[in-house]
């Protein structure tokens, strides 16, 4: 088994020497950046260019695998910009920031965007430095006061500035507000370790700065050009470089992806309403996120699920090799987790649905998990997979395919190359299609030479096996957790097996009159690479504890690491545990809101929350939400809007919570908190409610709120550590219009 790698020491940024005036970081930042190993080739890195001229993209997007939208394909397009036409937005690449990790990362990727700025620039592209709330520091800069001089010029012809509700932050696009936000960041998103993090705040106040906003300038790692480059935090100022230049095309890197990059005037979402291209350079930023909230995943992992939202709801992603035509996706030098490749093709038993979510709930926190599946318009392809070679362990689950040649090529590498194997089910004949389609490659041998096993064939439908332990195999780190001496029922056929010698059965299945047959097998290829192989796989099968524990155990073994002792068993849709998203509309999230329901049932506090974007009307003279519901009483309900008490009144059919005038700002995200008890806890789940306010005809549905059931310690849930802005996940937001 390959050796588990072994943790890198983290650099401690309190021993880099500091100054108390922000330039004099200069020297030990970059020494800090050129002491850190340098990027490599990595699993989905596409060739850029190798010439000076046209930029050559590869827009990733994911597209919907089902109508149910249960899984998800990514999808490649080619496309060249004209860099005449592209520009470049750093969204707030701050010099320093009050999470000492997140400068840290940071610290480790910015070397590589000066570089990409410098293949921009030099192809004739347009720069924008957006370090927000840092303009004093640039008053006097020369990109800042070309921005300046521009807006004095006037509107650039044909240009028609956004209007107010679209000149600030945005919270969520339409898109957004029907799926599940993918992480918790309404506390910040620190993950610093809490020591760490107080040696750091007092660090950042002994010089002068404040621990909580200690940013003021643009980091010296990626410098700014002061004879071509563009300085503003303005989203209208921006929109006015990008027209005056006749940028079509945009790229964003920078901090952080979950926030800024996506909110601010000059982000991701605002450059997508004003129907630009633009495009996410996803190996050129982080996030705020904390291991410790949900969904309870890696730092890492938790940013490539922010990763596949953009590219799912908001606009596709390249990587920062293809703008620099090294072919390189930068990975941290921090992210050691172990790159488990899941290859699917096949559709007999809904594998793309079973182990993508059987990925997503059990290998997140461990490892990173990178998918290739079949082509929708051709089965017997799986684009993406001649790059597999990066990857740790290969998780297989495949059936009857030929492949295209590079294909088949960067697969047998792979093997040959000793790593490990897993397969699942139909792996056994996976590369066997009978006969091979023109221009595909086959693989007949592969259960024989890489899993030690002989597969011909299955017993009826009909047949239910019994599946059992091995008794000599108890003790086997691939059975950790799984109980033995029992027996379990397998619903899926049991398939006819034969083990080689020297393939080690672990686990057989029975059926009357039929002589046991392998079910779970782990064999040493010629090669020395060790495979892993079990024909259970049925949908109803993998979803039972024991089996899911045999493969959380496979892939753990296969990458070198000790099976956990005991799996994390949270419940994500416990709103005992979490905020919970929960739509009152069309039955959106009914596991949320069944959850809710049950939880309540104990008595305690029900906590109720929306992020409300007002219109500037509202916010000046105030807004009422009316709620409807039966049950709902002004004694059973407290409210608060952004940690400031709203008044509860009792109306017909329910209440209304008022937000006085002025407690919002205009075209701000602000939350509105509920605590409900008695009647008002148990009926929430039924709850209708409407915003209504002065000069308004008819009322704006509030239906996408957040659940949480528990005290909340001395003040409960009033209210975020943070503004809403940066907290309130994109699927909880109304606006107001």
């Amino acid at each position: 088994m390959p050796a588990r790698p072994a943790p890198r020491t983290r650099r401690p940024l309190s021993r880099v020497p500091r100054a108390p005036a922000a330039m004099a970081l200069v020297p030990a930042l970059v020494a800090l950046a050129t002491a850190l190993p340098a990027p490599a080739a990595d699993i989905g890195a596409v060739a850029g260019p190798t010439e000076r001229g046209a930029l050559q993209v590869s827009l990733r997007q994911r597209v919907p695998g089902s109508d149910d939208r249960s899984w998800w394909r990514r999808v490649e397009t080619p496309a060249d910009w004209r860099p005449s036409e592209t520009a470049v937005i750093v969204c707030d690449v701050w010099d320093l920031h009050h999470c000492r990790n997140a400068v840290e990362r940071l610290g480790e990727f910015a070397p590589r965007i000066a570089r990409l700025l410098d293949r921009v620039r030099s192809a004739g592209g347009t720069v924008i430095h957006a370090p927000s709330d840092c303009m004093k520091h640039y008053e006097r800069h020369p990109a800042r006061a070309r921005v300046v001089d521009l807006v004095e010029r006037g509107l650039p012809e044909g240009f028609v500035p956004p209007p107010a509700d679209r000149a600030g932050w945005c919270s969520a696009l339409p898109a957004e507000a029907l799926v599940e936000y993918p992480l918790d960041q309404s506390l910040g998103g620190e993950d610093d370790e809490p020591a760490a993090h107080a040696a750091w705040a007092a660090e950042l106040e002994a010089r002068g700065c404040n621990p909580k906003m200690p940013w003021t300038m643009q980091s010296p790692l990626v410098p700014i050009d002061a004879d071509r480059d563009w300085v503003s935090d303005d989203g209208a100022e921006v929109a006015r470089v990008l027209a005056a230049r006749g940028v079509r095309h945009v790229l964003l890197v920078g901090v952080h992806l979950n926030m800024c990059v996506l909110g601010r005037p000059f982000g991701l979402r605002r450059l997508r309403e004003a129907g630009l291209d633009v495009a996410l350079v996803r190996d050129l930023t982080d996030t705020m996120y904390d291991p410790a909230q949900w969904p309870w995943v890696d730092h890492f992992t938790g940013t490539e699920r922010m990763i596949e939202h953009v590219e799912r709801h908001v606009c596709p992603t390249v990587s920062s090799g293809q703008i620099l035509g090294d072919g390189i996706t930068f990975r941290s030098a921090l992210d050691t987790r172990p790159t488990v490749a899941l290859v699917i093709a096949e559709e007999e038993y809904g594998s793309h649905r079973t182990l993508t979510d059987f990925a997503r709930r059990r290998l997140g926190g461990r490892f990173r998990v990178v998918e290739f599946h079949a082509a929708a318009d051709d089965p017997h392809s799986i684009p993406g997979l001649e790059r597999v070679g990066p990857a740790d362990v290969l998780l297989l689950s495949a059936r009857r395919r030929g492949l295209p040649p590079e294909q088949m090529k960067a697969l047998r590498a792979f093997v040959a190359a000793g790593k490990p194997v897993i397969g699942v089910r139909t792996a056994s004949h996976a590369w066997d299609p009978g006969p091979v389609p023109e221009g595909r490659e086959a693989w007949p041998d592969f259960d024989r030479e890489v899993f030690g096993i002989d597969y011909s064939g299955h017993f009826g439908n009909e047949l239910r096996s019994e599946l059992s332990v091995v008794p000599a195999a108890a003790g086997h780190p691939l059975l950790t957790g799984v109980p033995g001496g029992g027996t379990l029922p397998q619903s899926g056929s049991l398939y006819r097996i034969a083990a080689a010698e020297g393939t080690l059965v672990l686990a057989t299945g029975s059926i009357p009159g039929e002589p046991a047959q392998p079910v779970l097998t782990c064999f040493t290829r010629p090669d020395g690479g060790p495979s892993i192989y079990t024909s259970v796989g049925h949908p109803d099968d993998v979803s039972r504890p024991e089996v899911e524990r045999v493969l959380v155990n496979a892939v753990h073994v296969a990458a070198g690491l000790e099976p956990p002792a005991a799996l994390d068993e949270r419940d994500p849709h416990d709103p005992a545990l979490r905020w919970v998203s929960v739509r009152h509309e069309a039955g959106a999230f009914p596991r949320a809101t069944g959850a809710a329901r049950g939880a309540t049932a104990a008595g305690v506090p029900l906590w109720a929350r929306a992020v409300i974007v007002p219109t500037a009307a509202a916010a000046h003279d105030g807004f009422e939400i009316d709620l409807a519901g039966a049950g709902l009483r002004p004694e059973d309900v407290a409210a608060w809007f952004d940690g400031r008490e709203a008044r509860v009144t009792a109306s017909d059919g329910g209440i209304v919570v008022a937000v006085p005038p002025m407690a919002a700002t205009p075209n701000r995200a602000g939350v509105l908190a509920l605590s409900l008890a008695g009647k008002a806890r148990d009926a929430w789940p039924e709850v209708r409610a409407a915003a209504r306010w002065r000069g308004r005809d008819g009322a704006c549905p509030v239906d996408r709120w957040q659940v949480r059931v528990g005290a909340g310690g001395d003040t409960g849930f009033r209210d975020m550590p943070l503004p809403a802005m940066f907290g309130g996940p994109a699927d909880s937001v109304t606006i107001l219009e």
